[in-house]
C-alpha cells in the first residue's frame, strides 16, 4: 500500500510539473520532463491539453525545444507535405555511442510513438523534397568486407513508409 501511494505521489509531482511549463497558446508544446543516462521523459501538449508523457531509453540532458545539444540530443519539430501540421523529432543518446531517433505524431489520438530506429554510432532526419528521410547506421551483415570496409552501413527510410 505505502509503494502505491509512494508512486502516486511521484506520478502526480511529475505531471503537476509537466503542466506547469508549456506555452497553452501553441497548437503544439513539448519539453523533458526528466532526463537521465537511461531514462528521459517527455511532455506533449496540444494548446491546454496534456496529450501525454512519453518515457525513452536514452539520454535527452541537454536538449532544448527546437536546439540540440553538444551531445547531440534534439527535439524538433518536422513538417514534411504528408504532415502538414508538424512531427515531433527526438533524438537522443543510448550508451557510449549510439544515437535513437523516434517520431511522434501529435494528430494521432494514439499518444504513441509512431517511428522508433537507433543506429549503432548515428541517427539523423532531413526534410528532402518535401519528403522526412530518416539515416541511421548499422553493422553490415557480412562483416568488414570489400562491399563494407568499415564494417557499418547507412540505412535510409522514408516517414511514412510508402503503402
Amino acid at each position: 500500500m505505502m509503494r502505491i501511494l509512494l508512486f502516486a505521489l511521484v506520478a502526480t509531482s511529475l505531471l503537476s510539473k509537466a503542466a506547469a511549463d508549456h506555452d497553452s497558446g501553441a497548437d503544439w508544446a513539448w519539453h523533458v520532463v526528466s532526463a537521465g543516462l537511461d531514462e528521459s521523459r517527455v511532455a506533449l501538449y496540444r494548446r491546454a491539453e496534456l496529450i501525454g508523457i512519453f518515457n525513452f531509453s536514452c539520454d535527452l540532458t541537454g536538449a532544448a525545444d527546437g536546439a540540440a545539444d553538444d551531445n547531440g540530443a534534439s527535439m524538433e519539430l518536422a513538417q514534411p507535405d504528408t504532415h502538414p501540421q508538424g512531427l515531433l523529432v527526438l533524438k537522443c543518446n543510448v550508451g557510449a555511442h549510439s544515437q535513437h531517433l523516434a517520431i511522434i505524431d501529435p494528430t494521432r489520438k494514439s499518444g504513441q510513438v509512431v517511428f522508433t530506429e537507433t543506429g549503432s554510432y548515428f541517427a539523423t532526419w532531413e526534410i528532402q523534397d518535401g519528403e522526412l528521410w530518416i539515416s541511421y547506421d548499422r553493422p553490415c551483415e557480412t562483416g568488414p568486407s570489400v562491399d563494407c570496409p568499415d564494417g557499418y552501413e547507412t540505412l535510409f527510410v522514408r516517414y511514412p513508409p510508402e503503402s
